[in-house]
């Protein structure tokens, strides 16, 4: 079955779902205003991405080189080798040594990741999705990526990303190390050994690497070999560690014209402050303005909100599976989501959505079937993200020994119907 339409009509993210809960197989081409993406799916998960002003290949050996994983004058030599042999350049950086191969899948990781989140923002533009029993990948060093975890990662992603760049108030700020961590030594496992070392985490120990005095956050976003997100928080948690400081912002100074006084008359001071207090006035009402697209929450953005909607409803598949383990390790089924967490089936975080809220559990022994409903940004309960089970026919609707849950214990979001 082949698919053809417009991101107007159909969103990518829907597109996504669609293909990895279909299990499809085969290439999924992306036509955007100045791109154009190609991306591999093999039984529903992405195997391959290609973009055509940014081939894969091409970015990787940038991405590496800027990491001081590779030198240029290393990855010339690769590229000669790779056009006599016409072998995949990943596998060449790892017969010669030049690359580990763990480094290798996380250069992979971080490029498929920029560039299909790119392609999640477009509103405009053509796919096609033609089905293929096989898709030409490297199977050694691309690790194949579920559809719901790239979904739960994007809207993680939009969803923090403007908090993360409204901490770090400029791409083109300079930090420094703080006068007394200069030389201190960032480690991320074990215990220290003198104390001119700490243990971090694995993204703090990388920003830390960069952060020399002279580096923008824009230039250290292109070189540390982590997510954009990830470098914004590395660089949060070293300011809230105190091991950081700001700089400077290096800025072009502008020329600048001389002022001369001009007086203004009273009436057009007047009529100056009337225009300014209905632009303001004007300024309070477009966000309620259900037309407008710039000043809403990011979470109401269409394509945005179509992302969390779709990051959602993966969830929901998650915690439906996460139900029938439960059932099959106990017997029986769980009262309330919370029960999952107790009998260690899932973790706490994924048992809310995108807007960090628990999802509403109904279960109906009458009826032989359970229900979970996800939320509106509003809060309010969406029936088109649904997901209902059957019951087994020897599950018990009430388990002997199990008093029930009175109000006060239930968590919010979670409902119990008999």
């Amino acid at each position: 079955m082949s698919l053809d339409g417009n991101l107007r009509v159909f969103s990518l993210t829907d597109i996504f779902q669609m293909l990895g809960m279909q299990r499809k197989s085969g290439i999924l081409t992306v036509e955007g205003p100045k791109d154009t993406v190609a991306v591999g799916f093999l039984t529903g998960r992405v195997v391959s991405v290609e973009s055509r002003t940014h081939p894969l290949e091409n970015r990787l050996g940038s991405l590496l080189v800027k990491a001081g994983l590779l030198s240029d004058a290393q990855l010339a030599i690769v590229l000669e080798t790779q056009k006599k042999r016409q072998e995949r350049l990943g596998r060449l950086l790892v017969e010669e040594r030049l690359v580990r191969p763990e480094d290798l899948r996380e250069a992979f990781r971080i490029q498929v990741q920029r560039i299909v989140f790119g392609a999640f923002g477009w509103t405009d533009g053509r796919f096609r999705f033609l089905p293929h029993s096989t898709v030409d990948h490297d199977e050694e060093f691309f690790t194949p990526i579920s559809t719901e975890a790239i979904l739960l990662d994007a809207a993680r992603t939009f969803d923090e990303l403007p908090a993360a760049e409204q901490k770090i108030s400029s791409n083109d700020l300079v930090f420094r190390r703080a006068g007394g961590a200069y030389a201190l030594r960032l480690v991320t496992s074990g215990s220290p050994s003198a104390d001119d070392t700490l243990v971090v985490s694995r993204r703090e120990a990388e920003i830390w690497k960069w952060i020399d005095g002279v580096r923008t956050v824009r230039e250290i976003r292109e070189r540390a070999f982590l997510p954009d997100l990830d470098v914004l928080k590395g660089i949060s948690d070293l300011l809230d560690r105190g091991l950081i400081e700001e700089g400077h912002v290096r800025e072009t100074p502008a020329a600048v014209a001389p002022v001369s006084k001009v007086r203004f008359p009273t009436g057009a001071v007047v009529l100056w402050l009337l225009v300014a207090a209905i632009a303001a006035f004007s300024l309070y009402l477009v966000p309620r303005n259900p037309s407008n697209l710039f000043l809403r929450p990011v979470s109401e953005i269409p394509p945005i909100r179509d992302l969390f909607r779709a990051s959602s409803q993966a969830r929901l598949l998650a915690v439906g599976r996460g139900i029938r383990v439960y059932y099959g390790t106990t017997g029986r089924y769980p009262r309330t989501l919370i029960d999952l967490v107790a009998a260690g089936v899932m973790a706490e975080s994924s048992l809310k959505d995108p807007y960090g809220r628990f999802y509403r559990y109904i279960l109906r022994p009458q009826d032989g079937k359970f229900a979970i409903y996800g939320r509106t940004s509003t809060g309010q309960i969406d029936l088109d993200l649904a997901h209902e089970g059957q019951l087994s026919p020897v599950s018990e609707p009430h388990p002997a020994g199990m008093a029930p849950l009175s109000s006060a214990q239930r968590p919010a979001g979670v409902q119990i119907i008999r």
